[in-house]
């Protein structure tokens, strides 16, 4: 693992905020822009934990943002914690995710903090 491979995650990422940006207010694409907002999550973690050379999770908990995001904060990486609002994007972390009208997220809302999790990842990317 490497800064090429963090990069490589990174632009990923980006096309995961893409689709999601370009679906948002479609009430019928709303577990699409979910999850791919949840991908974008596990693979700006997932860039971080690159960068710090540490492995990635084994099986489901590989896409569980809690785990990834535990892991760092384990790693002395502190400023994640921050972003534990995106902890709530697990539910849609699966392409067959169907989330309940009740228990929707506001999407609008996740991407701005979506948008600040890449922000942080740009940040420590920076310094490598």
């Amino acid at each position: 693992m490497s800064v090429s491979s963090a990069k490589s995650m990174i632009l990923k990422a980006q096309d995961n905020i893409d689709i999601a940006q370009k679906n948002l207010t479609d009430e019928n694409q709303h577990d699409i822009v979910g999850y791919n907002l949840a991908q974008a999550c596990e693979l700006y973690l997932k860039a971080l934990m690159s960068l710090r050379e540490l492995e990635f999770p084994e099986g489901d908990d590989g896409h569980d943002l809690d785990v990834l995001m535990t892991s760092l904060e384990d790693e002395g990486l502190s400023e994640v914690s921050s972003h534990a609002d995106v902890i709530e994007l697990t539910q849609y972390n699966t392409p067959s995710a169907h989330v309940r009208k009740d228990d929707r997220l506001d999407l609008e809302e996740y991407m701005g903090y979506v948008n600040d999790l890449k922000k942080l990842v740009g940040e420590q990317l920076k310094l490598y």
